[in-house]
């Protein structure tokens, strides 16, 4: 994995204490920023509640990595916490997105001792494409590739990460990174 350390501001650090404390799991929906408005936010969470059957009553985080020059790649990934409505956001920028989330991951992890579950969205198409995407922008289908990076960096077989592929459980594992189906991989 591409990443040295995590600094996760203050905010940040708020919305996944208040996590940690308030529920038995951490939820965090992947998200491609757009506008960043409180409607992007709301259809966003709307799908994957729909498509993951997630309680109304859990509450979940949105994670949001920019894409950022893969000639400025940088061992520090920095965190920044954004509330926009009621809606809190981890942002952070990588010239490898799925590097970035894979290891934000294993530090919510690590700071919290609890298992977080993300949710992306996912896209259909040719691998092949995605590689190419991955090894030239940092992009590709955000939700596999990261995967294989967490599934590298938890070199035991108990903790490699798990997908939920419409309610069917692929692998047990210390992560669960779910389906989301949606036309925007991230």
């Amino acid at each position: 994995m591409r990443a040295g350390l995590i600094e996760i501001d203050e905010t940040a650090q708020r919305f996944i204490a208040e996590e940690s404390q308030s529920q038995d799991r951490i939820r965090l929906i992947a998200n491609r920023l757009h506008e960043g408005s409180e409607r992007e936010y709301f259809l966003k969470e709307k799908e994957v509640r729909e498509d993951n059957h997630i309680p109304p009553t859990d509450s979940i985080l949105f994670l949001e990595i920019k894409v950022s020059d893969a000639s400025e790649f940088a061992d520090i990934i920095r965190v920044k916490g954004v509330q926009v409505g009621n809606y809190r956001i981890l942002r952070s920028q990588s010239a490898a997105v799925p590097n970035a989330i894979a290891a934000i991951l294993l530090d919510i992890r690590d700071r919290t001792g609890k298992l977080p579950h993300a949710y992306f969205g996912w896209a259909e198409g040719n691998p092949i494409q995605y590689l190419l995407r991955f090894i030239l922008f940092g992009e590709g289908d955000i939700a596999v590739v990261t995967r294989e990076v967490l599934r590298k960096a938890e070199r035991t077989l108990s903790v490699v990460p798990a997908f939920m592929s419409e309610a069917k459980v692929l692998k047990t594992s210390r992560f669960k990174l779910s389906k989301v189906n949606a036309a925007d991989p991230l």
